[in-house]
């Protein structure tokens, strides 16, 4: 990419740099281009110093275009410009049932939905492999090249976001056979909701609701009892009817982001 260098008394100059080069490399690009010794340059975007040289500059919200100052030993810092609302901090807490705790992490408003994937992934030791993640903010799916400020963050600058990490598709069996259907069908993400927390599954549109039973237990989500006991049994309801156990999420007309509650207990009669 692209970057342009100026220096309080009116220099300027562009460098091609790569997208995921850290400060200090583009410090010593710097070097490279004018001659100025690493130790001596202070770098400053939107009003912040890259004062991690270890840091992605990306992860500054350097981007294609970017217009950096350079401060040397001898230059009086100018106030810094003030930080537009897309250079604001935002804190994303990550609801991760496939590993079985919550991610946080500290990003700026103009790192994309990739970048957050990249962290999520290098913060888990690739339990949550990028290639693989879906990321949801409310019932929308987060598209990777869209920066975090286009999904409007709350004034606070806390995200809640929820990850479902896909399952890699079947190897193939060889021959002419079809494709099975459950590896054709859709996939549907949906928030499975016990009390007052709620976790995010991926499941398929034609899984009957004993395969959500299923992959609930998989993944050793726990259900807590109810007041009244019920003996360990459970249920789902789905927009306050109960679903039937042997009917597809497709015939309940389960939607991608709908909510999925679990009641304690048993239910009796025919559906």
């Amino acid at each position: 990419m692209d970057v342009t260098f100026a220096t309080p008394r009116g220099r300027e100059f562009s460098l091609e740099v790569w997208y995921f080069a850290t400060v200090g490399e583009v410090k010593e690009a710097v070097r490279a281009r004018e001659g100025v010794p690493v130790a001596s340059q202070r770098l400053f975007f939107d009003g912040r110093e890259l004062d991690d040289d270890a840091r992605d500059a990306a992860g500054y919200g350097v981007l294609q275009g970017s217009r950096l100052l350079l401060l040397l030993p001898d230059d009086d810092a100018p106030p810094p410009p003030r930080p537009s609302p897309a250079a604001a901090s935002v804190r994303v807490t990550v609801s991760a049932p496939a590993i079985g705790r919550g991610v946080a992490l500290d990003l700026r408003a103009t790192d994309t939905v990739a970048r957050l994937k990249e962290l999520l992934q290098d913060r888990t030791d690739g339990a949550l492999p990028a290639a693989r993640s879906a990321l949801f903010f409310g019932k929308a799916e987060m598209e990777d090249g869209k920066p975090l400020a286009d999904y409007d963050p709350p004034a606070d600058g806390t995200m809640e976001v929820c990850v479902v990490v896909r399952q890699p598709p079947a190897a193939s069996g060889g021959g002419n056979a079809a494709t099975p259907r459950s590896q054709q069908q859709q996939r549907v993400a949906v928030k499975v909701k016990i009390g007052n927390r709620a976790v995010a599954l991926e499941v398929g549109a034609m899984d009957v609701v004993r395969d959500l039973r299923k992959e609930v237990e998989r993944l050793r989500i726990p259900v807590r009892d109810g007041d009244g006991g019920g003996g360990g049994g459970y249920f789902f309801v789905y927009k306050q009817n109960v679903m039937d156990e042997d009917r597809t999420l497709r015939w309940h007309e389960v939607k991608n982001g709908d909510t999925i509650e679990i009641f304690n207990g048993t239910v009796t009669g025919g559906a």
